[in-house]
């Protein structure tokens, strides 16, 4: 890894309260530092209204199946509705971010494929993850900090859903331990935490 990047994820880890060698870690196993890594995930259905900002509605099962948005389905102006559906199905960049995730999270580009840029993807990515380990310590608040931060880890690969920090196992735990293990052999430390 250059320093240049190594200088953009501790910027962005920064910014967001968060070990820039944790964000490391994830962008290691996310994308192997590529920054122009994106992988469309067509069975992602959780998708951000940009005219309401809030979740789109339910999607029905002949929406999944259909090469075209709904119509209720807003893009930003300018923009093509299917690209910013299609958009918001993909994960971008460094920190493999989904689109919807990143629209939630107050991205406002024209086009999700700006989401490439490094810093913009760096930005996004550790203001989600820190988001998520901030909902890990609400909800986990007598689990131990190691496994908040592994209820995170699997919330950022796999939503909240079966991951809550107080129960076993995290539905995404073989992603959580990955990004530990990878945070462990950066950091050369043998715990997590204080």
């Amino acid at each position: 890894m250059d320093e240049r990047l190594r200088a953009a994820i501790a910027l962005a880890a920064g910014r967001s309260a968060l070990d820039p060698l944790l964000l490391q870690a994830l962008v290691e196993q996310e994308s192997n530092y590529r920054q122009y890594a994106w992988n469309p995930e067509p069975r992602y259905h959780y998708l951000w209204d940009v005219r309401a900002r809030r979740p789109f509605r339910a999607i029905t099962v002949a929406e999944i199946r259909s090469e075209f948005p709904p119509p209720d389905f807003y893009a930003p102006p300018g923009v093509a509705p299917d690209a910013e559906w299609w958009g918001q199905q993909t994960s971008w960049g460094l920190t493999q971010v989904m689109g919807a995730v990143a629209r939630e999270r107050g991205f406002a580009g024209d086009f999700l494929t700006e989401l490439l840029d490094v810093e913009a993807n760096l930005a996004y990515g550790a203001r989600h993850l820190a988001g998520l380990i901030a909902w890990a310590e609400r909800r986990g608040a007598s689990a131990a900090a190691d496994v908040r931060l592994a209820a995170a880890l699997a919330a950022y690969n796999g939503g909240t859903g079966g991951n809550e920090p107080d129960a076993a196992p995290d539905r995404n735990a073989a992603y959580a331990h990955a990004v530990l293990t990878r945070f462990q052999r950066i950091s050369g430390r043998t715990r997590i935490g204080p």
